[in-house]
Order: structure tokens, then sequence, then C-alpha cells
């Protein structure tokens, strides 16, 4: 099974940007992470004491940090700058990238904490509501002979419903989790992630990180000297992503058999559909490094967008069902009065 890191993943993204950011001073790798020792916590001293060790005794950048089970993805980011020679930029790039994505989720989650914690105390009112109110309310229509309002009726469907929600919370985790182990686990890597571009939005993001990635990686590792034969290759033998090792052998074979590269990114449902123009647009005119970087760069920012779009919608949107939620308290209390009311 996979160990827990005793890093949280915004620790992570702090510790490689600062990393890169020394080495971008003339700091060697070793100093600087012994360096970066005095800024954390006594309780990663073991971490720092291991990763000074792995590089004495030879371990790349990527594997060190790769014992001390960093993020696959942010690993990912390393080993291509080792590669095409850039490693202070490749940990600045991947550390800020995550930084970023670790504080828009610290935004959902805040914006998410509120309603949630609304929603709890709104479901003990309507518990209460229908464990004492409805009977009482129920009572008097029926001695009075006094038909029951919409209100009533839904509310008493409802009461119906929600002592089961919790059970039925935990029964749709149970399935999402038994899922994910026993069938999602077992598939292969592009079948997983076929799965996931379907999913509404998330699969969007997904499509947009995986191409920015890919398209920044990949800019590097051509400018960094090396064929597109070469880079393939390189992307296939990641052992931290699966999903690329998969995909690039299968590019890396349509390669062998001489087939253009933009033909057979236009044939693959995983990246954003402009991918297989830019690449075309690039070996066109023998830019095919600074084209990628440029569309990385595009990538990077319309990801940021999306992302922005999303909070502020989340919020008002969340705020308004929780007026709903109340306004129906008000309605469950003061209809049934008035229906009685009407009747004497």
């Amino acid at each position: 099974m996979k160990t827990k890191s005793k890093w949280k993943l915004k620790e992570q993204a702090v510790f490689v940007t600062k990393l890169g950011e020394l080495l971008s001073h003339g700091y060697p790798l070793a100093e600087a992470i012994h360096f970066l020792e005095f800024q954390e916590s006594k309780k990663k001293a073991e971490d720092f004491d291991r990763a000074i060790q792995d590089l004495r005794n030879g371990f790349p950048l990527h594997q060190v940090l790769a014992h001390l089970h960093f993020h696959p993805q942010l690993i990912s980011y390393i080993f291509y700058g080792e590669q095409y020679g850039d490693l202070d930029r490749a940990l600045k790039e991947g550390g800020g990238y995550w930084k970023k994505r670790t504080e828009d989720m610290e935004k959902i989650k805040k914006i998410l904490v509120y309603p949630i914690f609304l929603v709890f105390f709104v479901s003990i009112v309507f518990y209460i509501l229908q464990s004492v109110l409805l009977p009482k309310f129920q009572a008097i229509y029926l001695t009075m002979d006094v038909d029951q309002n919409a209100i009533l009726i839904l509310l008493s469907a409802f009461s119906f419903i929600l002592p089961l929600l919790p059970f039925i919370l935990l029964g749709l985790f149970l399935f999402l989790y038994v899922f994910k182990r026993f069938w999602f686990n077992r598939l292969c890597p592009l079948r997983q992630r076929r799965i996931l571009l379907d999913i509404p939005i998330v699969g969007t993001f997904i499509k947009l990180y995986e191409t920015y990635f890919f398209a920044s990686q990949f800019s590097g590792l051509l400018s960094g000297g090396l064929s597109i034969n070469e880079t393939i290759k390189l992307f296939s033998i990641n052992q931290q992503q699966p999903f690329y090792q998969s995909l690039c052998s299968i590019i890396k074979d349509d390669l062998t058999e001489g087939r253009a590269l933009e033909m057979i990114f236009g044939e693959l449902p995983y990246f954003d559909e402009n991918l297989p123009v830019v690449v075309a647009n690039g070996q066109k005119y023998g830019r095919l490094d600074a084209e990628l970087h440029h569309y990385s760069r595009f990538l990077l920012e319309k990801i940021e967008e999306k992302m922005n779009v999303i909070l502020k919608i989340l919020q008002p949107l969340m705020f308004s069902v929780i007026g709903l939620l109340i306004v129906s308290i008000y309605l469950a209390v003061l209809l049934p009065m008035f229906s009685l009311l009407e009747g004497i």
C-alpha cells in the first residue's frame, strides 16, 4: 500500500519552489536542501537526513523525493527537468503550479465549510419539526377534519426520507470505495483516464491540465536537445506516471511506423483539440519547442480563469441553497398554522 507522506501537498510545493530558487542562485543541491532544513519542523528532520544521504549515494533528485513519498505529478516535473538540464526552472514551475492548486482547493473548502455546517443545522431543525411539530399538526388536522395542504404533505414525505439520509450517504460512500478499489484501480491507465474525462467539469480540467503538463515538458525536453523520438521514449519510461507510460508507448510505435506526430495527437482523446494544430505549426516552421512552450502558458492561464469562474459561481449558489432551506423551515411552521385558521 502507498505510504502517506509527512508533507502536505502545499508544503511539498513550497519546498520545491524554494529549492528551485536556491539552485538558481548557485547553491549546490545538497547544500540547498540542508539550508531549507532549518525552515522546517523538527519532525521532518529524518526526511532531510535521508534526502541528503540519498544524494550522497548518487540518487537523482526525483528518486530522493519519491523516497519521501512526494506527489507523483510533482516528481514528474523534476524528472523531466533533470533530463533537459533545467532543474531549477522545473522546480519553480512545478512548485508554483501545485501551490496555486492547493490554494484554490483551500478556497473551495472555505466556501463549503459554512454552508455544510448550515445544512447540518437545518437538518437538525427539520428532524425536530418531523418528530415533534409535524405529528401534532397532523393530529389537529384529523380532529378538525381539515385537508392537509401541499407543504405539510411534502414535509411528511421528506420526514420519511430524512432519517434514511445518513445511511444512504454511507452506502454511496462504500459503493464508491469498492468501485474504485476493486474495479477502477484494476483498469489500464488509458481506460481510467477515459472514464475521468467523461465526468462533467472535472473532465475538462483534467484534459486542460494534462495538455498543459505534456506541452510544457515536451517543450523543455526538445529545447534541451532531445529529438521527438527520444522525448516520447523518455515519457514512456517515467514510472511515476503510468498514464504517460502507456500512452507514449503507443505514440512511439506510431512514430516508428512513420505516422506524423500531429496526426497521432489528432486521434487521441486525452488532450486539448488544439494540440495537433500547434504541433503541425511548430514542425512546419522549425520551432516546435517554442510553440509548445507558448501554448502551455496559454493553457495554464485558461485553467486559472476557469477555476476563478467556478469559485465565483460556487459561493452564491451555496448560499442560495441555504437561503431556500431556511425559507422552507419558516413555511413549514407558518403555512400549517394559516391552513388551520382558515379551516376554523
